[in-house]
Formats: C-alpha cells, sequence, structure tokens
C-alpha cells in the first residue's frame, strides 16, 4: 500500500531559497505528537545551509532555526578502519539529533528510534558511544531503543515522557521544552577538532563535570530542607570552583536530579521570586 504524505514547502531562514517536501500523513494524524521538528540539511533545500523546521500538526510551519555548523570531511583513514566518529554520529542524526540523543542518555529519558537499514547496522554501537559518554557508574541505565515498525498508526509508546525519532530524522516528540545548549556547548566545540578521536573526549570531559556538579548538588539536597537557587549558585561557585554556574546551570542540575534520583529532592532546590509570586 502506498505511503500517504502531505507536501509542505519550507524555505531556508538564512537564503530564503524553498522546496517542497513529504512527511507521512500518519504523523499529523497522531494526536500525541505535538511539534514536528526536521532537520534539514545541506543540500535539503539550498546547498550552503542546514536547519530545522517547526511544524505542527496541521501542517503549519511554526518558525526556523539556524544550525550554524559545517561538517569537516571524515578522513579516509577512519572510514577504512571502520570507526564510528562524531562527526559520523552528526551526519546520521544530524546535529539537533544528536543533541536530542545526548540529553536523553544524559538525562535518564526513554528514546525510540525508528530505524532505517542504516541506522539498524549501527544500532548497538550507536548505544555504546552513547554509554561511553557517561561514567561507569552511569550506563546502560538509558538504553536508546530500536524500533521496526515505519506504520506511524502502530506505533505505541507507553512511555508518554519520551524522545521518538523517526528513520527521515524527523523528531515526532520531545519530554522537553528548553532550548539544548548544554548540548550544544558540548558537541559544536568537539566538532571543531581535527583529532576524530578525541572529539568524543571532550565531549565526555564536559558530561562528567556537569554529572560531578549535579551528584555534589544531591548530596547538599539530602542535608537540607531547601535551598534557594542563588546561594547554591553562590555556594557552588566557592566550593567548586566553577566558572559556568547560572540559573540555567541549576536547571539542568534539577531535571538530572528530578530525572535520575528523585523529584521530591530535586524540590528542595527553591527561587524566592517564584516562591514569592505564588502569594500574590
Amino acid at each position: 500500500m502506498a505511503k500517504n504524505f502531505k507536501e509542505i514547502e519550507i524555505s531556508c531562514p538564512v537564503c530564503n531559497k524553498s522546496k517542497k517536501i513529504n512527511i507521512p500523513e500518519q504523523i499529523f494524524n497522531q494526536k500525541k505528537f505535538g511539534i514536528i521538528r526536521v532537520q534539514v540539511p545541506q543540500g535539503g533545500v539550498c546547498q550552503e545551509h542546514q536547519f530545522i523546521v517547526f511544524i505542527d500538526t496541521k501542517g503549519i510551519i511554526r518558525g526556523y532555526e539556524k544550525i550554524d555548523l559545517q561538517l569537516k570531511s571524515t578522513s579516509i583513514q577512519a572510514q577504512e578502519k571502520g570507526k564510528f566518529t562524531l562527526n559520523n554520529f552528526v551526519r546520521l542524526f544530524g546535529l539537533y539529533g544528536v543533541f536530542c540523543l545526548i540529553h536523553a542518555k544524559i538525562f535518564n529519558y526513554p528514546a525510540f528510534i525508528i530505524q532505517n537499514e542504516e541506522i539498524a547496522q549501527l544500532s548497538g554501537l550507536i548505544n555504546r558511544i552513547g554509554n561511553a559518554l557517561l561514567p561507569e557508574n552511569y550506563r546502560d541505565t538509558s538504553i536508546i531503543t530500536f524500533l521496526d515498525k515505519i506504520d506511524y498508526n502502530e506505533i505505541n509508546l507507553k512511555e508518554k515522557n519520551a524522545l521518538l525519532i523517526d528513520d527521515n530524522l524527523h523528531i515526532l516528540q520531545i519530554p522537553w521544552d528548553e532550548k539544548l545548549k548544554f548540548e550544544e556547548e558540548l558537541i559544536k566545540p568537539a566538532l571543531e577538532i581535527l583529532n576524530e578521536n578525541e572529539q568524543l573526549k571532550l565531549v565526555q570531559q564536559g558530561i562528567i563535570t556537569f554529572i560531578r556538579q549535579a551528584e555534589y548538588v544531591k548530596s547538599l539536597l539530602e542535608k537540607v530542607k531547601f535551598i534557594d537557587s542563588e546561594d547554591l549558585i553562590e555556594k557552588m561557585s566557592r566550593e567548586l570552583v566553577e566558572s559556568k554556574v547560572n540559573n540555567y546551570r541549576v536547571a539542568l542540575i534539577k531535571d538530572f536530579i528530578s530525572q535520575r534520583y528523585s523529584t521530591k529532592l530535586a524540590e528542595k532546590i527553591k527561587n524566592k521570586v517564584e516562591e514569592f509570586l505564588k502569594f500574590l
């Protein structure tokens, strides 16, 4: 039976070139899917730019997001040895897709990928790489599950709080609202490194630093009734000698503790302004 598609005309947010793309109708018929995030690679609409298109379930474009990154060519030597590098990871899933997958691994969100032939051959390797980025005691705690079904009407995810990516890199469902600034800060500098063996190491170091901060906060929260976020920032900056402690970082740590340990424990982090507004 032929697949039914909805034709959507999209425009590059940089050069305004446009092209029509096809998205399966079933995606729009699934009420559980909200905003669909379609990654458009270089050559998808124009030869120079890559970006993300945000489309609602009625097929209406709600916005665009530019991706300011040019990938370097994968070395012939790496290809001959069959290495799966960070560059290859980005080429396979797109930059935003990699942000999402790494976020899901770190924060313990269920992740599902509807696999095509290429992804199916690399499924085990993808999970191993995801595990390798985490400290040893966090490995194998969050698994990326690969699905064979391509009929979207038959997809039945029990976890609504899950990431779902299809075989065309359409990101059909994400369980978080915030932009993935943390993952962007991890991945983009790593991709600038010429030595591909060092790329994943740099990402791993950034993740380990973050988790060390989160474990410090978890230990602190276990000893107090609550702590104000500003006081927490000051305490972390003083005791951990970290320069990247701000409200965004604290929000990430709060989500990490909530997802991996305890929501009640994470809720001990308070915001004075928000608490004050509750009484108005």
